[in-house]
């Protein structure tokens, strides 16, 4: 489970009270997820997700406060954010920011069951946010962008593993190629849109959660991100991936140097995650702390296949959907 920093009871009941609530009636860890400490707590006959915000400073939380107000005013499917007695995002406490936010409803679809419809709507919803991004003024560079994974992968020479040490050379033939990333259009990115971050009633998108990781960054690393979280299974589904490009198109013009872009943002989005896995990996968990460790392999595995078919065969994969 998801839970680096325990609280106790009398803890759990001040935050809650500094958002105008009574004690928790129920308290649940969330299973899921391994960068903050996250619990699902139920108070005054409702249900909420509290979550305890690890390593983050306060401008990164009023950032993505900002971002959850733009979304919701604009009727974009997120969770509503509640604001403290004070007015703040978040109440502090055993150091860390804590945020609580409504219940969203709706279910997870597991990557095998995300087929070219519902590609076709994640790809909607991305379009979308990005027609969003012009209204939004707040700026926030890339907190997983080159330097950080510059510093990942530097740091994996260190290690011993060896499925590790067998991958470091491409690691850093990626890395160098990632440090003369094409230019393209900016805005507003989730940067983390993976299968357990939306949910659906149906087969239509409910709510898009954990935007911890939003910034302003290219939006073509989002659609990288995106064909390689919902496209993959195993190998990449051409099928899927046309469609959440085309979901996209539906949803918004795709500029011309966004479409040359992405082959490469891909790429390094498949960078980004392995390194990125490799590292948490290693991280030690708090004492009484419990975490869920992901699979950096299925990352290496998504950019060897980036690169086997590069970019001929990458807008192969996209078919009615590439230039």
């Amino acid at each position: 489970m998801a839970v680096y920093t325990v609280l106790s009871p009398a803890e759990l009941a001040e935050v809650l009270l500094r958002f105008g609530l009574p004690a928790p009636a129920r308290v649940l860890p969330e299973p899921k997820g391994y960068v903050n400490t996250n619990h699902h707590v139920w108070a005054g006959g409702e249900r909420f997700f509290l979550r305890l915000c690890e390593g983050k400073s306060d401008a990164d939380v009023r950032f993505e406060a900002e971002v959850h107000r733009t979304l919701r005013e604009a009727r974009f499917p997120v969770p509503r954010l509640l604001d403290a007695r004070d007015g703040s995002p978040f109440v502090r406490v055993a150091g860390r920011q804590a945020m609580l936010f409504s219940f969203a409803a709706g279910e997870e679809v597991p990557r095998a069951a995300a087929g070219p419809g519902r590609c076709h709507r994640v790809g909607g919803r991305l379009a979308r946010l990005h027609g969003l991004a012009s209204a939004f003024v707040c700026e926030r560079p890339n907190p997983h962008g080159l330097p950080r994974v510059r510093a990942w992968v530097e740091a994996l020479g260190d290690g011993d593993e060896p499925e590790v040490r067998a991958a470091l050379p491409v690691l850093a033939e990626e890395l160098a190629r990632a440090a003369s990333l094409p230019s393209a259009p900016r805005g507003l990115v989730h940067a983390d849109l993976f299968p357990d971050n939306v949910l659906w009633i149906g087969e239509d998108p409910s709510a898009v959660l954990d935007w911890e990781m939003s910034c302003t960054d290219a939006f073509a690393l989002d659609l990288g991100v995106a064909l390689c979280a919902w496209c993959w299974d195993g190998g990449f589904v051409p099928a899927r991936a046309a469609a959440l490009l085309d979901g996209y198109r539906a949803g918004r013009r795709v500029e011309p140097e966004t479409l040359a872009a992405l082959p490469a943002w891909a790429r390094f989005a498949a960078l980004r995650f392995a390194a990125s896995r490799i590292h948490a990996a290693r991280a030690p968990v708090p004492a009484g702390g419990t975490v869920v460790r992901k699979d950096w392999r299925t990352f290496r595995d998504r950019l060897l296949a980036l690169r086997e078919m590069g970019e001929e065969g990458f807008r192969g994969m996209l078919g009615a959907g590439a230039p």
